[in-house]
């Protein structure tokens, strides 16, 4: 193992702590918020530009669509180019195509537009987790990984209840509302440039200058990334399916379209709640596999069970099962950067190439499980529910853990964690 200097005065140094503030209210300023706020929109947006419901639904998987290609690209050239810069130019680049959907006039103007924005936002999370790697100790990644995911979570809780009640009214239209997201980016953009210390990309003599392709062969070959992308993807097809769909089930077994629409966001006030303490056990107790198979368990009973529960049970089982859900996704993320093989040099191309896996399961699962109503409309969530299962079977016989050997102030590669 090599030591890296710049790394050791890195997760040493007190400022690590401004970057994960920063790297936290940068997805629920930047992603969350702006993508969980268009959907109450959407009435409007269409009467507007005169779209059906298909067209909508299109426009909305977009995002996703693009993270699939496009969070590799951004994880391999974060790992190219640093943090430093990619941050700065891919917060910029969603701010101007953000704003760029306000001056739309039809559905393939939108489209585009919608492509393109998505294509700059899909890189961020790569790059934020990719900052994890750089400035904190092994023993914190969970920590700042559950950190990261509340920023997320947050995002997701509040983009709804937003929306149209303060933000719409607020700047009159839903033309403004995009302007307004989009201008948000790029101050964001401006901050990152200011904030993240120009000395980190100063480290060329302490690193190779590894091309594209090369980060990608060596990721590629690393078992255990593998694992946990494909691992993720069950989780991605059960929470984007489950997700998707449960409010027009509730509206169809006859809920008030208000209570159908405020209902799942018991799902993303637990996960909010219990992000950061379980991230932060996860690292204590360094059980980051024990946890996937456990969090999967929970987020696969909980959606298969809403087949079977009666009215007066689904919001309580909505919330308990919402409890794991960040925590999941930030204890994965850690576990992407703890690979055997996942240095500084390729943490990027990493949690890019886990992510463009995880998002394989987003793309399929909707419309998958949308079909399955034809069979009644309580089934779609045991196929969903199926897909969490299949998860946690990866975690408990595919995931290779190996006990760290190598302390952090040593190291620059760092083995998945003890106890899992």
């Amino acid at each position: 193992m090599l030591t890296n200097p710049l790394r050791t005065r890195q997760t040493g140094s007190s400022y690590r702590w401004v970057m994960l503030v920063l790297c936290a209210l940068t997805p629920l300023s930047v992603i969350t918020l702006p993508n969980l706020s268009l959907p109450p929109l959407f009435t409007t947006i269409a009467q507007d530009l005169g779209l059906s419901l298909v067209e909508i639904g299109m426009i909305w998987g977009t995002v996703s669509f693009a993270g699939i290609f496009f969070a590799l690209i951004g994880g391999t050239l974060g790992d190219r180019f640093g943090t430093r810069t990619m941050l700065f130019v891919t917060c910029l680049l969603t701010g101007v195509f953000g704003f760029i959907r306000s001056l739309t006039v039809d559905f393939t103007t939108l489209l585009m537009a919608a492509l393109l924005f998505g294509v700059f936002q899909a890189a961020i999370p790569v790059l934020l987790f990719k900052v994890v790697r750089q400035w904190f100790p092994a023993s914190q990644y969970g920590m700042a990984s559950g950190v990261i995911s509340a920023g997320f979570a947050a995002g997701l809780m509040l983009g709804p209840l937003l929306s149209t009640s303060v933000i719409l009214p607020a700047l009159g239209g839903w033309r403004q509302v995009l302007v307004f997201y989009g201008a948000v980016a790029v101050v964001f953009s401006l901050i990152w440039l200011v904030v993240h210390p120009v000395e980190q990309q100063a480290d060329a003599s302490l690193k190779p200058r590894v091309s594209l392709g090369d980060s990608l062969r060596h990721v590629v070959r690393l078992r255990n990334v593998w694992i946990l992308g494909v691992g993720g993807l069950g989780i991605n097809a059960c929470f984007q399916g489950f997700t998707g769909y449960l409010p027009t089930y509730l509206k169809t077994i006859g809920w008030a379209d208000l209570d159908a629409d405020r209902a799942l966001a018991a799902f993303f006030v637990t996960s909010l709640a219990a992000v950061v303490p379980l991230s932060f056990l996860s690292d204590k107790l360094r059980l980051r596999r024990g946890f996937l198979i456990f969090a999967a368990l929970v987020l696969a009973t909980g959606i298969g069970s809403l087949s079977v529960v009666e009215a007066a049970l689904i919001v309580p089982v909505i919330a308990v099962t919402g409890f794991v859900f960040d925590s999941f996704m930030a204890i994965l993320n850690a576990s992407v950067l703890e690979v055997e093989g996942v240095s500084h040099v390729y943490a990027g191309t990493a949690i890019g190439f886990a992510t463009m896996i995880r998002n394989l399961g987003g793309t399929f699962s909707p419309p998958v499980g949308n079909s399955l109503t034809t069979f009644g409309f309580s089934v779609p969530f045991l196929f969903w529910g199926g897909m969490g299962l299949f998860a946690a079977a990866m975690f408990a016989f595919a995931l290779k853990a190996k006990k760290q050997t190598v302390p952090e102030s040593q190291a620059v590669d760092f083995p998945l964690g003890a106890g899992g």
